[in-house]
């Protein structure tokens, strides 16, 4: 049977978002961060409208009312945490109890949050799982990696995607991913691998420089030394980033389906690299100004590399979802799932 491939596009364009980001600055210093709510919204929304599947945009839906609602509840609970340290520090620290078992909780609602105030054709996506289940991902699993020295972080992050993916829906189909344990742990240890032999570059530099040793005892001369290691480290740990994120990206959507249908990504490792280095490199110099360009360079190439494969008509899968939506009615939001700011 033949497969039908239709690619995401991104028409986004660094003028148009330089406008709106500039704005959206100005007026969150003026209003002292309450507008930031609203420049979330305007910023994912011009990012949404621009990203389209068959011609077709996406929607952002969200109220910022409800993000500046979550972001005072955050801000409230940040100030009795951190001045109940003036009072007693076992205060604090029964805080941090009682917060923990909470930040599951947290996510759950940030997460239902984002994805209901996401449409494509009118029809919204949609998140719902068990506290219990996010507790062991979000607060079982990182204790694991812990007394794992670390080991058990692929582990993690595997559970971390499919947690979110698999508890994702689109109308009434759920998204699923099923991507091996192996192929993360592979990665991982290519990563390592890769850092440790850049490790080994960086030292064997410095090892090769004991002609310096004596000039190095000057802390000007030491300073200029440690900028030049600084300097190289820089770009060998955009590599190992950029490899690192580019295999796990490929991995996660290229083993992704919703429906009969199957995502597929095709990131490049020295692409993506290109863009993390000289992108930072902009923004340094330009003192921030160009981040408008580092985004919508990124979000363009991400988003192009991106594909939707089926061996049935997707146009009738979507219209099938927008009759059932049309004929049940959509869910209305719970009034509790506010931006917690995650």
């Amino acid at each position: 049977m033949q497969q039908n491939a239709e690619r995401f596009e991104f028409h986004g364009k660094t003028g148009e978002f330089f406008k709106i980001w500039i704005v959206n600055i100005l007026l969150s210093i003026v209003t002292l961060g309450i507008y930031s709510a609203w420049a979330k919204v305007r910023s994912r929304q011009y990012f949404y409208s621009n990203t389209l599947l068959m011609k077709t945009p996406f929607n952002y839906l969200a109220d910022p009312v409800k993000i500046l609602k979550g972001r005072i509840l955050v801000l409230v609970a940040f100030i009795i945490y951190t001045f109940s340290a003036i009072i007693s520090p076992m205060l604090q620290l029964a805080l941090l109890i009682i917060f923990l078992p909470l930040l599951p909780w947290v996510i759950i609602k940030a997460l239902k949050f984002n994805m209901y105030n996401m449409a494509y054709r009118n029809i919204r996506f949609h998140f719902s799982a068990e506290y219990l289940k996010a507790l062991w991902v979000f607060l079982g699993l990182p204790i694991l990696v812990a007394f794992s020295l670390g080991l058990a972080y692929p582990y993690f992050i595997r559970e971390q995607k499919k947690f979110i993916i698999n508890h994702t829906s689109y109308g009434r189909s759920p998204f699923e991913m099923e991507a091996s344990i192996g192929k993360f742990y592979s990665i991982f240890a290519k990563t390592v691998a890769l850092l440790l032999l850049f490790g080994l570059l960086v030292s064997a530099f410095a090892s090769g420089l004991d002609f310096l040793k004596e000039m190095l005892k000057e802390p000007s001369a030491m300073a200029g030394f440690m900028m030049i290691i600084l300097l190289l480290f820089f770009p060998l740990y955009m590599m190992m980033y950029g490899y690192w994120y580019v295999n796990i990206t490929n991995l996660v959507l290229s083993n992704t389906t919703l429906h009969q249908c199957q995502f597929n990504s095709d990131l490049k490792t020295t692409k993506i690299c290109w863009l993390f280095f000289s992108n930072t490199l902009a923004i340094i110099l330009s003192f921030g100004l160009l981040i408008p360009w580092a985004m919508i360079r990124t979000a363009d190439y991400r988003i192009s590399c991106l594909s939707l494969i089926s061996e049935n008509d997707l146009g009738a899968f979507i219209a099938g979802e927008a009759e059932h939506a049309g004929a049940i009615g959509e869910e209305i939001g719970d009034f509790m799932d506010i931006d917690l700011g995650l």
